[in-house]
Protein backbone atom coordinates (compact mmCIF):
# COMPACT_ATOMS: atom_id res chain seq x y z
CA UNK A 1 0.00 0.00 0.00
CA UNK A 2 2.69 2.51 1.00
CA UNK A 3 4.62 1.85 -2.22
CA UNK A 4 1.47 2.23 -4.30
CA UNK A 5 0.49 5.49 -2.62
CA UNK A 6 4.02 6.85 -2.79
CA UNK A 7 3.99 6.30 -6.54
CA UNK A 8 0.57 7.88 -6.80
CA UNK A 9 1.68 11.16 -5.20
CA UNK A 10 5.24 11.43 -6.49
CA UNK A 11 5.89 14.79 -8.21
CA UNK A 12 5.57 14.57 -11.95
CA UNK A 13 3.83 11.21 -11.88
CA UNK A 14 0.24 12.21 -11.15
CA UNK A 15 -1.28 15.66 -11.04
CA UNK A 16 -3.71 16.71 -8.29
CA UNK A 17 -7.11 15.25 -9.00
CA UNK A 18 -5.77 12.33 -11.03
CA UNK A 19 -6.89 8.93 -9.80
CA UNK A 20 -5.01 5.68 -9.48
CA UNK A 21 -6.78 2.31 -9.64
CA UNK A 22 -5.24 -0.19 -7.24
CA UNK A 23 -6.12 -2.89 -4.70
CA UNK A 24 -6.02 -3.00 -0.92
CA UNK A 25 -3.19 -5.32 0.21
CA UNK A 26 -4.29 -5.98 3.78
CA UNK A 27 -6.05 -9.35 3.32
CA UNK A 28 -6.71 -12.01 0.71
CA UNK A 29 -9.89 -10.30 -0.51
CA UNK A 30 -7.76 -7.66 -2.30
CA UNK A 31 -10.63 -5.15 -2.57
CA UNK A 32 -10.40 -2.74 -5.49
CA UNK A 33 -9.96 0.90 -4.54
CA UNK A 34 -9.23 4.25 -6.14
CA UNK A 35 -6.62 6.67 -4.78
CA UNK A 36 -6.77 10.40 -5.47
CA UNK A 37 -3.85 12.71 -4.55
CA UNK A 38 -4.89 15.55 -2.22
CA UNK A 39 -1.95 18.00 -2.00
CA UNK A 40 -2.15 20.33 0.97
CA UNK A 41 -4.62 18.19 2.88
CA UNK A 42 -3.86 16.40 6.16
CA UNK A 43 -3.53 13.12 4.27
CA UNK A 44 -1.73 12.90 0.90
CA UNK A 45 -4.47 10.83 -0.75
CA UNK A 46 -8.14 10.04 -0.41
CA UNK A 47 -9.45 6.52 -0.95
CA UNK A 48 -12.72 5.19 -2.33
CA UNK A 49 -13.97 1.69 -2.99
CA UNK A 50 -13.95 0.69 -6.65
CA UNK A 51 -16.43 -1.63 -8.34
CA UNK A 52 -14.88 -5.06 -8.75
CA UNK A 53 -16.30 -8.61 -8.69
CA UNK A 54 -14.79 -9.28 -5.26
CA UNK A 55 -15.82 -6.23 -3.23
CA UNK A 56 -18.41 -4.55 -5.50
CA UNK A 57 -17.32 -1.13 -4.30
CA UNK A 58 -17.20 -1.99 -0.60
CA UNK A 59 -14.25 -1.97 1.77
CA UNK A 60 -13.64 -2.65 5.44
CA UNK A 61 -12.11 -0.24 7.94
CA UNK A 62 -8.60 -1.35 6.99
CA UNK A 63 -9.20 -0.17 3.44
CA UNK A 64 -11.08 3.02 4.30
CA UNK A 65 -8.43 4.14 6.81
CA UNK A 66 -5.36 3.02 4.82
CA UNK A 67 -4.18 6.61 4.09
CA UNK A 68 -3.98 7.24 7.85
CA UNK A 69 -0.82 5.13 8.16
CA UNK A 70 1.02 7.62 5.94
CA UNK A 71 0.71 10.30 8.60
CA UNK A 72 0.74 8.18 11.76
CA UNK A 73 2.36 10.18 14.54
CA UNK A 74 4.11 7.13 16.00
CA UNK A 75 5.74 6.10 12.71
CA UNK A 76 9.51 5.63 13.01
CA UNK A 77 11.44 8.18 10.96
CA UNK A 78 14.95 6.86 11.62
CA UNK A 79 16.59 3.62 12.77
CA UNK A 80 16.87 2.92 16.51
CA UNK A 81 19.82 1.02 18.00
CA UNK A 82 21.10 0.02 21.47
CA UNK A 83 24.73 0.62 22.38
CA UNK A 84 24.67 -2.19 24.95
CA UNK A 85 22.46 -5.11 25.86
CA UNK A 86 19.62 -3.80 27.99
CA UNK A 87 20.42 -0.21 27.12
CA UNK A 88 18.00 2.40 25.85
CA UNK A 89 17.20 2.84 22.19
CA UNK A 90 18.59 5.91 20.45
CA UNK A 91 18.19 7.33 16.98
CA UNK A 92 20.91 6.50 14.47
CA UNK A 93 21.72 7.14 10.83
CA UNK A 94 21.01 4.47 8.25
CA UNK A 95 24.73 3.99 7.64
CA UNK A 96 25.37 3.43 11.35
CA UNK A 97 22.47 1.01 11.70
CA UNK A 98 23.34 -1.01 8.60
CA UNK A 99 27.02 -1.18 9.58
CA UNK A 100 26.01 -2.51 13.00
CA UNK A 101 23.73 -5.15 11.46
CA UNK A 102 26.44 -6.26 9.02
CA UNK A 103 29.04 -6.48 11.79
CA UNK A 104 26.79 -8.51 14.08
CA UNK A 105 25.73 -10.91 11.33
CA UNK A 106 29.35 -11.42 10.29
CA UNK A 107 30.39 -12.05 13.90
CA UNK A 108 27.56 -14.52 14.57
CA UNK A 109 28.24 -16.51 11.41
CA UNK A 110 31.99 -16.52 12.02
CA UNK A 111 31.47 -17.97 15.50
CA UNK A 112 28.56 -20.31 14.87
CA UNK A 113 28.37 -20.98 11.13
CA UNK A 114 26.19 -19.58 8.38
CA UNK A 115 23.20 -21.64 9.52
CA UNK A 116 23.12 -19.66 12.77
CA UNK A 117 21.23 -16.88 10.98
CA UNK A 118 17.66 -17.18 9.72
CA UNK A 119 15.43 -14.82 7.71
CA UNK A 120 11.74 -14.25 8.36
CA UNK A 121 9.57 -12.60 5.71
CA UNK A 122 5.89 -11.84 5.46
CA UNK A 123 2.88 -12.44 3.24
CA UNK A 124 2.56 -8.70 2.64
CA UNK A 125 5.71 -8.62 0.50
CA UNK A 126 5.34 -8.19 -3.24
CA UNK A 127 6.59 -11.01 -5.47
CA UNK A 128 9.64 -8.92 -6.32
CA UNK A 129 10.48 -8.20 -2.68
CA UNK A 130 9.96 -11.84 -1.69
CA UNK A 131 12.34 -12.91 -4.48
CA UNK A 132 14.95 -10.36 -3.36
CA UNK A 133 14.64 -11.49 0.26
CA UNK A 134 15.17 -15.10 -0.78
CA UNK A 135 18.27 -14.18 -2.76
CA UNK A 136 19.57 -12.17 0.20
CA UNK A 137 19.14 -15.16 2.51
CA UNK A 138 20.63 -17.81 0.25
CA UNK A 139 23.31 -15.81 -1.61
CA UNK A 140 24.32 -12.89 0.64
CA UNK A 141 23.93 -14.65 3.99
CA UNK A 142 24.41 -18.20 2.76
CA UNK A 143 21.69 -19.59 5.02
CA UNK A 144 19.03 -22.09 3.96
CA UNK A 145 16.73 -20.94 6.76
CA UNK A 146 14.07 -18.62 5.40
CA UNK A 147 10.39 -18.69 6.25
CA UNK A 148 7.40 -16.36 6.52
CA UNK A 149 4.39 -15.67 8.73
CA UNK A 150 2.11 -17.89 6.66
CA UNK A 151 3.72 -20.93 8.27
CA UNK A 152 1.57 -20.18 11.31
CA UNK A 153 -1.70 -19.61 9.47
CA UNK A 154 -1.98 -20.12 5.71
CA UNK A 155 0.43 -22.97 5.00
CA UNK A 156 -1.78 -25.75 6.39
CA UNK A 157 -4.78 -24.42 4.46
CA UNK A 158 -2.65 -24.12 1.31
CA UNK A 159 -1.46 -27.73 1.66
CA UNK A 160 -5.04 -28.97 2.02
CA UNK A 161 -6.20 -26.85 -0.92
CA UNK A 162 -3.35 -28.11 -3.08
CA UNK A 163 -4.21 -31.75 -2.36
CA UNK A 164 -7.92 -31.14 -2.91
CA UNK A 165 -8.06 -28.65 -5.77
CA UNK A 166 -4.54 -28.64 -7.22
CA UNK A 167 -3.94 -25.01 -6.21
CA UNK A 168 -2.22 -23.72 -3.11
CA UNK A 169 -3.99 -20.46 -2.40
CA UNK A 170 -7.32 -18.71 -2.69
CA UNK A 171 -10.68 -20.17 -3.56
CA UNK A 172 -11.11 -22.80 -6.23
CA UNK A 173 -13.89 -20.74 -7.83
CA UNK A 174 -14.89 -17.07 -8.29
CA UNK A 175 -16.16 -15.52 -5.06
CA UNK A 176 -19.33 -14.40 -6.83
CA UNK A 177 -20.31 -18.07 -7.28
CA UNK A 178 -21.26 -18.18 -3.60
CA UNK A 179 -24.36 -16.20 -4.48
CA UNK A 180 -25.85 -19.11 -6.41
CA UNK A 181 -25.15 -21.80 -3.83
CA UNK A 182 -27.92 -23.61 -1.97
CA UNK A 183 -25.69 -24.10 1.08
CA UNK A 184 -22.44 -22.53 2.27
CA UNK A 185 -20.46 -23.81 5.26
CA UNK A 186 -18.36 -21.22 7.13
CA UNK A 187 -16.13 -22.33 9.99
CA UNK A 188 -12.95 -21.00 11.56
CA UNK A 189 -13.69 -17.51 10.28
CA UNK A 190 -15.68 -14.50 11.43
CA UNK A 191 -15.98 -13.05 7.92
CA UNK A 192 -18.50 -10.36 8.84
CA UNK A 193 -15.73 -8.71 10.88
CA UNK A 194 -12.54 -9.72 9.07
CA UNK A 195 -13.86 -9.45 5.49
CA UNK A 196 -17.09 -7.40 5.54
CA UNK A 197 -17.31 -6.98 1.72
CA UNK A 198 -17.54 -10.77 1.39
CA UNK A 199 -20.86 -10.85 3.25
CA UNK A 200 -22.77 -9.44 0.28
CA UNK A 201 -21.90 -12.62 -1.64
CA UNK A 202 -23.81 -14.62 0.98
CA UNK A 203 -27.09 -12.77 0.38
CA UNK A 204 -28.47 -15.41 -1.98
CA UNK A 205 -27.74 -18.40 0.23
CA UNK A 206 -29.13 -16.54 3.26
CA UNK A 207 -32.39 -15.92 1.40
CA UNK A 208 -32.60 -19.68 0.89
CA UNK A 209 -31.74 -20.37 4.54
CA UNK A 210 -28.61 -22.25 3.55
CA UNK A 211 -25.86 -20.51 5.53
CA UNK A 212 -24.24 -22.94 8.00
CA UNK A 213 -21.93 -21.27 10.49
CA UNK A 214 -19.77 -23.18 12.98
CA UNK A 215 -18.34 -21.22 15.90
CA UNK A 216 -18.39 -21.59 19.70
CA UNK A 217 -19.15 -17.88 20.00
CA UNK A 218 -21.99 -15.59 19.07
CA UNK A 219 -20.42 -13.28 16.48
CA UNK A 220 -21.36 -10.83 13.78
CA UNK A 221 -21.25 -13.73 11.32
CA UNK A 222 -23.41 -16.00 13.48
CA UNK A 223 -26.08 -13.29 13.50
CA UNK A 224 -26.32 -13.64 9.72
CA UNK A 225 -28.14 -16.94 10.37
CA UNK A 226 -30.88 -15.29 12.46
CA UNK A 227 -34.54 -15.30 11.38
CA UNK A 228 -34.27 -18.61 9.54
CA UNK A 229 -31.53 -17.47 7.18
CA UNK A 230 -29.24 -20.29 8.22
CA UNK A 231 -27.96 -22.42 11.08
CA UNK A 232 -25.45 -21.54 13.78
CA UNK A 233 -23.79 -24.66 15.19
CA UNK A 234 -22.44 -23.39 18.51
CA UNK A 235 -19.94 -26.13 19.23
CA UNK A 236 -17.70 -26.89 22.18
CA UNK A 237 -14.34 -25.21 21.41
CA UNK A 238 -11.94 -27.49 19.56
CA UNK A 239 -14.54 -29.93 18.19
CA UNK A 240 -14.63 -28.63 14.60
CA UNK A 241 -13.25 -31.89 13.22
CA UNK A 242 -15.97 -33.91 14.93
CA UNK A 243 -18.58 -31.75 13.19
CA UNK A 244 -17.00 -32.34 9.78
CA UNK A 245 -16.69 -36.10 10.31
CA UNK A 246 -20.33 -36.28 11.39
CA UNK A 247 -21.53 -34.27 8.40
CA UNK A 248 -19.70 -36.66 6.10
CA UNK A 249 -21.19 -39.62 7.97
CA UNK A 250 -24.70 -38.21 7.42
CA UNK A 251 -24.06 -37.55 3.73
CA UNK A 252 -22.99 -41.17 3.23
CA UNK A 253 -25.73 -42.62 5.40
CA UNK A 254 -28.46 -40.71 3.56
CA UNK A 255 -27.08 -41.56 0.11
CA UNK A 256 -26.20 -37.98 -0.78
CA UNK A 257 -22.70 -38.65 -2.10
CA UNK A 258 -21.95 -38.86 -5.83
CA UNK A 259 -20.37 -42.31 -5.92
CA UNK A 260 -19.62 -42.21 -9.65
CA UNK A 261 -17.76 -38.92 -9.30
CA UNK A 262 -15.86 -40.11 -6.24
CA UNK A 263 -14.78 -43.29 -8.01
CA UNK A 264 -13.22 -41.33 -10.87
CA UNK A 265 -11.89 -38.21 -9.13
CA UNK A 266 -10.67 -39.39 -5.71
CA UNK A 267 -8.44 -41.96 -4.06
CA UNK A 268 -8.96 -43.68 -0.71
CA UNK A 269 -12.72 -43.12 -0.57
CA UNK A 270 -13.38 -46.48 1.04
CA UNK A 271 -10.92 -45.66 3.80
CA UNK A 272 -12.67 -42.34 4.40
CA UNK A 273 -16.05 -44.05 4.45
CA UNK A 274 -14.82 -46.49 7.09
CA UNK A 275 -13.19 -43.78 9.20
CA UNK A 276 -16.39 -41.71 9.53
CA UNK A 277 -18.70 -44.66 10.15
CA UNK A 278 -18.28 -44.23 13.92
CA UNK A 279 -19.31 -40.57 13.88
CA UNK A 280 -23.09 -40.89 14.07
CA UNK A 281 -24.90 -37.67 15.15
CA UNK A 282 -25.72 -38.89 18.66
CA UNK A 283 -22.05 -39.49 19.41
CA UNK A 284 -21.15 -36.11 17.95
CA UNK A 285 -23.73 -34.44 20.17
CA UNK A 286 -21.92 -35.74 23.25
CA UNK A 287 -18.62 -34.38 21.90
CA UNK A 288 -19.63 -31.09 20.27
CA UNK A 289 -22.64 -30.07 22.33
CA UNK A 290 -24.71 -29.62 19.16
CA UNK A 291 -28.06 -31.50 19.15
CA UNK A 292 -28.01 -34.54 16.87
CA UNK A 293 -30.97 -33.35 14.81
CA UNK A 294 -29.10 -30.15 13.91
CA UNK A 295 -26.16 -32.16 12.60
Amino acid sequence: MADTIATAVSPGVHAPGDTVATHCPYCALQCAQTLTPTPGARLPVSVEGRDFPTNRGGMCQKGWTSPEVLRATDRLTSPLIRDARGGSLREATWDEALDLIAARLTHIQADHGRDAVAVFGGGGLTNEKAYALGKFARVALGTPYIDYNGRFCMSSAAAASNRTFGMDRGLGFPLADLGGADAVLVMGSNVAVTMPPLVQHLAGVRERGGLIYVDPRVTATSRLTDDGRGVHLQIVPGTDMAVLLTMLHVLIDEGLTDEAYLAVRTRGWETVRASVSQWWPERAEAVTGVPADRL
